[in-house]
């Protein structure tokens, strides 16, 4: 067996967001807190025009992938 190889599956939580900045490090905290590590968060931004992206970025966590559509989506 490979030692590199988690013996947890990946998990993978997605956080959809618009204009949420001053929610979306509460959401993040609580993953962050979870006694279960082997995670990734994908952030989807739906064309936030706050500062929901700078947030996140100042977080410097390597678990968060952060994508941000061009154009609002919608419901």
């Amino acid at each position: 067996m490979n030692i590199n190889t988690p013996t947890e599956p990946l998990v993978t939580v997605i956080i959809p967001t618009y204009n949420r900045a001053q929610l979306i490090v509460s959401a993040l905290n609580s993953i962050f807190a979870q006694t279960y590590q082997n995670y990734e968060i994908l952030v989807m931004d739906d064309a936030s025009t706050d500062n929901t992206e700078e947030v996140i970025r100042e977080l410097h966590s390597e678990k968060i992938r952060y994508y941000k559509l061009e154009k609002n989506g919608g419901q």
